[in-house]
């Protein structure tokens, strides 16, 4: 796959640019960081909040203020990297994220020193994970269009699944090292110190080996972009476009639905084993990283190899996510449990690069920015409050999260056999091989 995006070019402007396989790979290790540290954070938060007294639900909310910044703020930078370019975004992103792991690990380590109270905790380190939406997001949708500008439309689907997979893999290494990084004094706040400094290195790299790419402005000048909404600043206007808008609506509802799924797993598997915290942290790591290996499999091995479209992963990822919810609904121990997210988290592995590449495949060469900084928006605006919905539901009754979430991924199913734009599609752009 690599090679094949190494090849690909397209005409930006009057200038033919592609993509080396260096640039991706590290573009794809920027992915991977940012998703190590964030779901890392997520499957040691419910164990932080209940050890320095920081009830569930609101646990839940901090993430949820992050995810609104990031969803607000994604399309104003997919704008500004049309202008300013790609890189420069790159950096500003994965900049917050470093300031804010440090940050929140300063505040989770005063916490659990009793330095600080609860309240305060919850406060600052609402407030430091909100720098990080507000900033974050930059990364995510330059990152994306940067290989969307450089990767022909029969590669583009590959590119995209790459990505996902470099989500994919983050969301099993975060969860499985995040356990072995609670050491020292540092305790609970160990992990985010090391995602950190880790990430402080992909920074450096990125800034000496990406080169400075030209701003994207296409058949018009900056001030025209800024000015008329044509570029990146298009997001309004991507959701009144038919052929663009059925894959955004399709993946904020998917996006919404999976983060019930990965934001109530803790707190399903913490109660279900009635172990204490650091037992319990183990076996949520285990599931998150069981049903991370799955989607990467999807991603990785069953996309390229049954080399399925866009139309074909929108289907087929709503349908699994279904019988994952199903599972879960019924599941009485930590295996079936483990079980239903490996089944669910595959289904989503498919609907992400699914509507990611059906997106960018359905709008113009001058929309990608565009297009990109929606595709980061969508994602963020999915936790906004879903993750209290999610919660707050399981505080009511325990299978009631997932009960949701099984007629919310019917009607996705539905939605993606009865649309015309989704059932349309470009089917005949396939996935390539991974490997050439």
């Amino acid at each position: 796959m690599l090679q094949r995006i190494r090849n690909s070019r397209i005409v930006s402007g009057t200038t033919e640019t592609s993509i080396s396989r260096g640039v991706f790979v590290l573009i794809f290790v920027v992915s991977m960081a940012m998703a190590v540290g964030n779901t890392g954070l997520i499957s040691v938060m419910p164990a932080i909040g209940r050890a320095i007294g920081i009830s569930d639900h609101l646990v839940a909310a901090i993430f949820s203020l992050s995810a609104l910044l990031w969803a607000l703020s994604a399309p104003h930078w997919a704008k500004v990297s049309d202008v300013r370019g790609r890189k420069p975004m790159m950096m500003l992103g994965l900049g917050g994220f470093v300031f804010s792991m440090l940050g929140c690990a300063l505040v989770v380590w005063a916490g659990l020193q009793a330095l600080l109270t609860p309240l305060a905790v919850f406060a600052a380190f609402a407030v430091i994970r909100g720098i990080f939406g507000l900033l974050g997001s930059a990364t995510a949708s330059s990152s994306q269009a940067y290989v969307a500008d450089r990767t022909s439309e029969k590669d583009r689907t590959a590119a995209m699944s790459a990505l996902a997979g470099a989500l994919g893999m983050g969301t099993i290494i975060g969860p499985a090292v995040s356990p072995l990084l609670v050491f020292g004094f540092l305790g609970l706040a160990g992990p985010m110190t090391i995602f950190a400094l880790i990430a402080g290195g992909i920074l450096v790299a990125v800034a000496v080996v990406i080169p400075r790419d030209r701003p994207p402005v296409l058949m018009r000048s900056a001030q025209d972009v800024s000015r008329d909404g044509q570029g990146s600043g298009t997001s309004p206007r991507l959701w009144s476009d038919r052929n663009v808008a059925p894959y955004l609506l399709y993946g904020l509802l998917s996006g919404c639905a999976q983060a019930i799924n990965v934001y109530t797993l803790g707190f399903v598997i913490m109660d279900s084993m009635a172990l204490p915290l650091a037992q319990s942290q183990a076996y949520i790591g285990i599931a998150m990283a069981a049903g991370a290996v799955a989607g990467l499999v999807g991603q990785w091995v069953l996309i390229p190899l049954l080399k399925l479209s866009p139309r074909q992963l929108l289907r087929s990822g709503a349908l699994l996510a279904l019988a994952g919810n199903l599972i879960t609904v019924f599941a009485h121990d930590f295996w079936l449990l483990t079980l239903g997210y490996v089944v669910l988290t595959l289904g989503f592995g498919f609907c992400r690069p699914g509507f990611m590449a059906g997106a960018s495949l359905a709008a113009r060469e001058d929309q990608q920015g565009g297009v990109a900084g929606m595709v980061s928006s969508v994602s963020g605006a999915a936790i906004v409050v879903t993750p209290v919905i999610g919660v707050l539901l399981y505080e009511f009754a325990p299978a009631a999260p997932f009960i949701l979430n099984c007629a919310v991924m019917a009607g996705l199913a539905r939605y993606a056999w009865k649309n015309a734009s989704l059932r349309r599609g470009k089917p005949g752009l396939a996935c390539p091989p991974i490997v050439s």
